[in-house]
């Protein structure tokens, strides 16, 4: 082995102990707060404000969508257009679902344009925590 391949087996080795101690230290989810749900389940949406979305999935599971930036045309109520990405209708994450709201006068078929609204975090609710969300809220 000349030293080349030896310097590069080395970096390689060390590259991937450092991606095994980072996956090691990285924060774990309470797999009940985690759960993927079936984007064909989604039963309603309702937006709070322009960083929230509730998602009611079924008939008892609701889910929290913590956007990463504002979303003004979630104001609107014109409505959400919900994608899952790349085909998969299994939603376990924020890059599994593409979510867009129609803005102001695109409440129809050929309305226009809608505003991309990027997920930052999606969270199973307690049914306690559930329970708790105002009744304007509750999809």
């Amino acid at each position: 082995m000349n030293r080349q391949t030896l310097g590069i087996a080395v970096a390689l080795a060390l590259g991937i102990a450092a991606l095994a101690s980072s996956i090691d230290a990285a924060p774990k989810t309470d797999p009940a707060r985690r759960s993927c749900f079936s984007l064909h389940l989604l039963e309603g949406t309702r937006a709070d404000g322009d960083k929230t979305i509730y998602a009611r999935v079924g008939l008892n599971d609701i889910y929290r969508l913590d956007l990463a930036f504002r979303c003004t045309s979630l104001a609107n109520q014109n409505g959400l257009v919900l994608t899952p990405a790349g085909g998969r209708d299994n939603i376990c994450g924020p890059l599994d679902l593409d979510v867009r709201a129609r803005g102001p006068g695109n409440e129809g078929i050929g309305g226009g344009g809608s505003e991309p609204c990027v997920i930052k975090s999606i969270t199973k609710l307690t049914p306690t925590e559930a329970a708790a969300l105002p009744r304007k809220v509750r999809p």
